[in-house]
């Protein structure tokens, strides 16, 4: 589908950002929350911490189921149920009486994102041609980006001054804004639909093409590396480093610098150069800087490492997106709902993996692995894409033709 004009496109890239954002916020505050809703529901930090693989499971199950529904009802009306879902399930957990029911709440969470996701990104890929979608692609990005910049450490702010509980209060205002929002403004798009959808049967026919299936199990491996170190990055720089409690908040800020930086530099780059190139070499980037986190001997170069691969990834991720949104246009959303399925599982693989890694070869063995898992990524996606299939290189675009 086509949206013209610059205003419009503009718009529809705005209320895009805002359900991204809405999302990876949700997502994300959980972690800095942990330890107080231990000691409030009076649960082991283990337990507590439980919370993040069951939003992540059902996250990642629901997004499989997602996909067809995506294609056959439109991309509105997924988002518009994500959002709802989700903000019902915020304020849930703000008043939640006790553990069984905050991970019930968070799992229906987990739920909303399921479709929430995916339809956001093939919304991108409906309006955004394929020569200009690295530039929008960042702009989404670029909104899950600033959830962890600026809102995880609002939400950890509260947590600390009122309680964790008025961490949700905050996400589900924001939540309801953000519904509100896009039930008044997002387009409809359902004329676009052709109702052709086949249910799961779109998810298995996906699943044996080759290059969608090497592309989705590369993502998943991008999203398990990642997670292999940032699950503990914090416990390593405070461990080795001795840098405070109280700080380690600002390596999250630094990674979403990285983030913010990278997907903006790598979404401009790939629309002109192509987009395998640009995740090829930000792979190998991501897998060289990520292996010398842990090995550095000192806390600057751990830092220029740490930003340095967030960049990489950032690129990586922007451009990755703007393929995969491209490998099935009549299905769009059944790719996307199978990358965002895969990001899910990645997170639970990722985060116990780095555990076993960490229980066996210490914090120090965490960045070689999680490079090694890299650069298996890398040699899975040069095995699946091929630009040449979406038609022959970028092309260049005049300014004018440019999202904004």
């Amino acid at each position: 589908m086509t949206l013209q004009g610059a205003a419009n496109r503009r718009l529809i890239l705005s209320l895009l950002c805002t359900a991204s954002f809405g999302a990876v916020f949700n997502n994300l505050i959980l972690a800095p929350l942990i330890p107080a809703i231990s000691d409030d529901l009076d649960v082991p930090v283990a337990t507590a911490g439980l919370l993040v693989t069951a939003y992540a499971i059902v996250g990642g199950t629901a997004a499989i189921l997602s996909g067809p529904l995506i294609d056959r009802l439109g991309r509105r009306r997924m988002v518009l149920w994500g959002m709802t879902v989700l903000t019902i399930a915020t304020a849930l957990s703000a008043v939640a009486p006790n553990y069984l029911a905050l991970m019930g709440a968070r799992m229906l969470a987990g739920l909303g994102v399921a479709s929430l996701t995916p339809a956001v990104f093939a919304a991108v890929g409906d309006y955004f041609s394929y020569e200009e979608r690295g530039r929008a692609m960042a702009w989404v990005i670029s909104a899950n980006t600033s959830a962890s910049i600026l809102g995880v450490p609002l939400g950890a702010f509260i947590s600390g001054l009122l309680s964790w509980r008025w961490s949700f209060v905050l996400m589900a205002g924001l939540s309801l804004l953000f519904t509100t929002l896009l039930f008044a403004r997002l387009p409809d798009d359902s004329a676009g639909n052709t109702g052709q959808s086949r249910g799961l049967r779109d998810i298995v026919s996906l699943l044996r093409d080759r290059p969608t299936a090497l592309l989705t199990f590369s993502n998943y491996l991008a999203t398990g590396y990642w997670n292999v170190f940032s699950v503990y990055m914090g416990a390593y720089f405070h461990e080795y480093f001795h840098v405070s409690a109280w700080a380690l908040g600002g390596l999250t800020m630094v990674m979403g610098i990285g983030v913010l930086t990278g997907s903006n530099i790598g979404g401009r780059i790939c629309d002109t150069s192509g987009k395998r190139p640009v995740v090829l070499v930000s792979t190998a980037m991501c897998a060289l800087f990520m292996s010398l986190i842990t090995v550095v001997p000192f806390i600057a170069g751990a830092l220029v490492a740490l930003l340095l691969f967030a960049t990489a990834a950032g690129a990586r991720y922007t451009s990755a997106q703007a393929v995969l949104s491209e490998m099935d246009p009549e299905r769009r959303g059944s790719v996307m709902a199978l990358f965002a399925s895969g990001q899910q599982f990645g997170i639970v693989t990722g985060s116990a993996l780095g555990g076993l890694v960490l229980s066996l070869g210490g914090y120090h063995a965490l960045g070689p692995v999680a490079g090694a898992i890299a650069l298996f990524s890398l040699w899975t996606y040069a095995m699946s894409v091929n630009e040449q299939r979406f038609g022959g290189a970028p092309e260049r675009l005049e300014p004018s033709e440019a999202p904004a």
